[in-house]
């Protein structure tokens, strides 16, 4: 189970920085960052019993995309748990879409002094 959402533009944007000399690894640690924020606040997002489900929350690394996934195979009731389950009483917990919600308006600002840091330190 995963948390999103898709910026338009983002794929030309990370072409550019490329052909500028921005290494593929700095674009990893943007995402990287931006991704375990957003695991870190999704933990305290996901109500509690036993915390197994919270503490599978983790973020990528890719050059590319940021995004935050719960469960395993020892944990596969994160599906029920965020979406629901009226047959199994279980009402849905949507921290997949706190999370979002959380993360939108600060994404762009993180990926822009995160892009910013990069370019610095390639000196460009």
């Amino acid at each position: 189970m995963a948390a999103g959402f898709h910026v338009t533009g983002l794929r030309e944007v990370l072409k550019d920085l490329t052909a500028l000399g921005v290494d593929v690894e700095d674009m990893k640690d943007v995402f990287s960052s931006l991704a375990e924020e957003g695991a870190s606040f999704g933990r305290g997002a996901t109500k509690k019993k036993t915390g197994r489900l919270a503490g599978t929350a983790r973020g990528n690394r890719a050059k590319g995309k940021a995004v935050v996934t719960w469960g395993r195979a020892s944990v596969p009731y994160a599906g029920p748990i965020n979406y629901g389950w009226p047959a199994r009483n279980i009402k849905a917990q949507d921290f997949t879409g706190a999370t979002d919600a959380h993360m939108e308006p600060r994404a762009l600002v993180s990926f822009e002094a995160g892009v910013q840091k990069a370019i610095r330190r390639r000196g460009l």
